[in-house]
């Protein structure tokens, strides 16, 4: 079986479900026959500009800064119930066409 698992480096909700198919892998029967393969997606293509994710989301879904406070918070917990340990205070939101290049070139060194 063959998984395709597509996902944006900068997604916190793309590595807790890499998290969680983990886990799940290891209570199946026969995951010694799953292939996993890592597809390359972007969250924000047409960014041109590098900017606080809390910016980014505020403008995204139209809500205030403690809106976004109480999103991040969210995502926080979840990740702690996945054994992640997340700080989004100071992160980043922009085009990673450029990290998926280097993870690329990085798996066929």
């Amino acid at each position: 079986m063959i998984i395709d698992v597509w996902s944006d480096v900068v997604c916190p909700w793309c590595f807790i479900g890499k998290r969680r198919l983990e886990k799940t892998l290891e209570q199946f029967g026969h995951k010694e026959d799953v292939v996993i393969r890592h597809r390359a997606f972007q969250l924000q293509p047409d960014s041109k500009e590098t900017v606080s994710t809390k910016k980014h989301l505020a403008e995204k879904y139209r809500v205030s800064p403690e809106q976004v406070k109480e999103m991040q918070a969210n995502v926080c917990a979840v990740a702690d119930g996945e054994g992640l340990c997340y700080n989004l205070d100071d992160t980043l939101s922009g085009n990673t066409f450029d990290a998926h290049r280097v993870l690329l070139w990085a798996s066929t060194i």
